[in-house]
């Protein structure tokens, strides 16, 4: 009787063992199921979150001033209509303040990126005494907060004959981009495999010649995004911007926007949106313009010509 009980007990723990198998397998897939649908609900409210406002101030941009102040608010313009952008380019110096805005942003992302790749090349392939102590004392220049630097820099700028001059806000935009590019640049060229280098130098490249040809391309996607930041504070700041120029015609966005919602009685909410919508338009075109380039650009060097 024993000998004829043992192949149904095993049968039934094997039963068994693939029941709870089966049962953990459903488990898994409806935990899954959730997961997916809580990480879809997270990310649809951040887009929310974050276009929402940008929505509110699209559509409030294209309002009439009356639409604007009523009450309750309507969502969907009842009149549309263009004539806060018309007053903004028409009557307003914010095409001078656009232009201005341009080239600083422009000129200070060119030469912080051209100075942090350099030295952040320098700082990942040579080993000198005191590089790891000179690359801290950047850091830390970054991180000190710029407010406590507002009276030293501008007395600076100030002894420098510089002040109420785009070169002034340039060269201190400098002063605080390049810290953060040489730290950002630094940890991909360190990830760089030297071997791509050392061949390049054995079939007669020049250091410098190396350095463009073949480790700039391998570390296009660092350059790119820390283009975007240096692009993305030189377009939106407004602390020194507002300190460093007081002449309207030389003023940024920023400080150029400030002094138009004083000069605004009672202020106008629509031409204050189209002003907003017309400074954020541009950053979202480019960052979506260059997210093409940051896939393209991983290990396009690599590749021998």
């Amino acid at each position: 009787m024993q000998l004829q009980s043992a192949p149904g007990s095993a049968r039934r723990a094997d039963e068994r063992i693939i029941a709870r198998y089966r049962r953990q397998r459903r488990i898994g897939r409806i935990m899954r199921v959730v997961n997916r649908f809580l990480a879809y609900v997270l990310l649809i409210v951040i887009v929310l979150s974050m276009a929402v406002p940008l929505f509110w101030m699209a559509v409030s941009s294209l309002k009439t001033e009356g639409e604007n102040l009523s009450y309750p608010p309507t969502i969907i313009p009842q009149k549309w209509t263009l004539e806060h952008y018309r007053t903004l380019f028409g009557r307003t110096q914010f095409p001078i303040w656009f232009r201005n805005s341009t080239l600083v942003s422009i000129g200070t992302t060119l030469t912080s990126i051209a100075v942090s790749a350099m030295g952040a090349y320098v700082f990942s392939r040579f080993r000198y005494r005191f590089f790891e102590a000179f690359s801290r004392v950047i850091l830390f220049a970054y991180m000190v907060p710029r407010i406590l630097l507002l009276i030293p820099i501008y007395r600076i700028v100030w002894s420098l004959k510089l002040g109420n001059s785009l070169y002034g806000l340039l060269v201190v935009y400098n002063a605080f981009l390049i810290p953060y590019g040489l730290w950002t640049l630094r940890s991909y060229f360190a990830g760089i495999p030297h071997e791509i280098e050392e061949a390049a130098l054995i079939d007669g490249c020049s250091r410098w010649r190396a350095f463009i040809q073949v480790v700039l391309p391998q570390a296009l996607p660092g350059i790119i995004s820390t283009a975007l930041f240096a692009f993305h504070v030189a377009w939106n700041e407004y602390l020194y911007a507002s300190v460093l120029l007081w002449s309207s015609d030389l003023m940024t966005l920023s400080a150029g926007v400030r002094s138009l919602m004083g000069e605004l009685a009672p202020a106008s909410w629509g031409l204050l949106m189209a002003a907003g919508m017309m400074i954020t338009l541009p950053v979202i075109i480019l960052f979506s313009f260059m997210q093409s380039f940051l896939i393209a650009g991983w290990g396009g060097g690599a590749v021998k010509g």
